[in-house]
């Protein structure tokens, strides 16, 4: 089976918002992954993907590689979406960056909610937060609750102020309008 249409589409979607709002805020954005860099894999069944006999590191490369404006301090972002954050998608997300970064581990990954953890999210922080490296057991520390493991994530402009960029913050919530309308796409499938 291949990869879904439509879990391609929003990948590309929230790849594509994370990457206009980083380039909005003076950051150099360069798509990395495997999707990237091999297009074609994206239309290959499981059992032919596999055959390509992939190595491991090149098949967990994060999404995106950023840099600020001089291009002397970078992040490396794996983006990923899910419908909302709750138990069942902070284990699958908990499973898939502990592969990853056994690979990759100073990767940061960037998770975008279509529904807000924020009942009625008005801001960027409802729908976006970072899970920094050395960090990926939070996503299942059940000594907090579900909503508090969403909060005890990095807001986007927390992880990209030391890059020296100032003018995220003040661009983060011009997309809030973008994840309602990709939220409404995903509730009509």
């Amino acid at each position: 089976m291949t990869i879904q249409f439509v879990n391609i589409a929003k990948a590309q979607i929230t790849q594509t918002l994370l990457s206009s709002l980083l380039e909005r805020g003076g950051y150099r954005v360069t798509k990395l992954g495997i999707e990237e860099l091999f297009g074609e894999i994206k239309y290959l069944d499981l059992q032919s993907y596999m055959a390509l006999n992939l190595p491991l590191q090149l098949r967990y490369l994060p999404d995106l590689l950023v840099a600020n404006k001089e291009t002397n301090k970078i992040r490396m972002i794996e983006v990923k979406f899910r419908k909302r954050f709750d138990e069942t998608s902070a284990n699958d997300l908990f499973g898939e960056l502990t592969n990853q970064r056994q690979y990759w581990p100073q990767s940061y990954a960037v998770i975008i909610v279509a529904e807000p953890a924020i009942p009625d999210g008005k801001f960027h922080q409802d729908y976006i937060r970072i899970l920094e490296p050395n960090r990926t057991d939070w996503l299942i520390d059940q000594k907090f609750s579900i909503t508090r493991r969403w909060e005890r994530l990095a807001q986007i402009y927390h992880v990209f102020d030391d890059l020296g960029e100032t003018k995220l913050l003040y661009n983060a919530d011009s997309i809030t309008p973008a994840l309602k309308q990709l939220s409404q796409l995903i509730e009509k499938q």
